[in-house]
């Protein structure tokens, strides 16, 4: 059933080169990935309210179960066994969308989406905070993010729907227990109390998770490669 969802929703490509680049921005531009999502958190950490202190330890629950969401999928992708990706599959006749390199993430195994993993997390962790926010913000993880990953041949159905349970599990068992301990622990009072640490760390946050941590792990990349060769 794979390859035949694969081939299914691949047959958008191909047609109409503009619609193969809208695709393509809508899967990698981080004003339409990242920004959307963490400006909903944004609003939630700042609109006033009688339910505020609850809200904001929900929403910093919500953070670090994504980070932590996000770190597990990247373990586990380069864990598990190796999986090639539909557009590197022998045999699998996926069409090459206009202005992508036949060569891209080529050795990237696909199992699990690490995209599927991290804004599944962030969608349902939203929801378990506000539910009008946290359902529109699960259509962005599936609409925007999800499948046109589907589409242009990146990941196997099954690739998104192992992340995106993955990314549920992590947001429903952490978030309740992180909420606590920001809450009930004074973890989040300490924070508020010193705004000047406080809201740099949450815009730190708030980019790095927008961006999935690329230019940490670019960074990383590079001090291995000075550092150990």
């Amino acid at each position: 059933m794979d390859y035949d969802y694969s081939l299914l929703l691949n047959g958008f490509i191909g047609a109409n080169p503009t619609v193969d680049l809208i695709i393509l921005q809508l899967m990698g531009n981080t004003l339409l990935k990242g920004v959307p999502v963490m400006l909903v958190i944004w609003r939630l950490w700042m609109i006033p309210g009688s339910d505020m202190a609850r809200r904001r330890a929900g929403l910093a629950g919500v953070l670090t179960a994504s980070i932590i969401s996000l770190a597990l999928g990247r373990i586990l992708a380069l864990t598990l066994p190796y999986s090639a990706r539909p557009i590197h599959t022998r045999g699998h006749d996926v069409t090459l969308a206009t202005g992508l390199e036949a060569d891209v993430l080529d050795g990237w195994s696909s199992m699990p989406s690490d995209h599927a993993v991290m804004y599944f997390a962030l969608g349902v962790g939203i929801l378990l905070v506000h539910r009008g926010w946290g359902i529109a913000a699960l259509f962005h993880a599936l609409v925007l993010i999800s499948l046109p990953r589907i589409v242009l041949g990146f990941h196997w159905p099954s690739d998104i729907l192992v992340g995106a349970t993955i990314g549920t599990a992590t947001a429903l068992i952490l978030v309740p227990l992180l909420r606590r301990v920001f809450l009930e622990g004074g973890l989040l009072a300490w924070l508020e109390a010193r705004p000047g640490l406080s809201y740099p760390l949450l815009f730190l946050a708030t980019q790095q998770l927008a961006t999935m941590f690329d230019t940490s792990r670019a960074l990383l990349s590079f001090v291995k490669d000075i550092t150990i060769g």
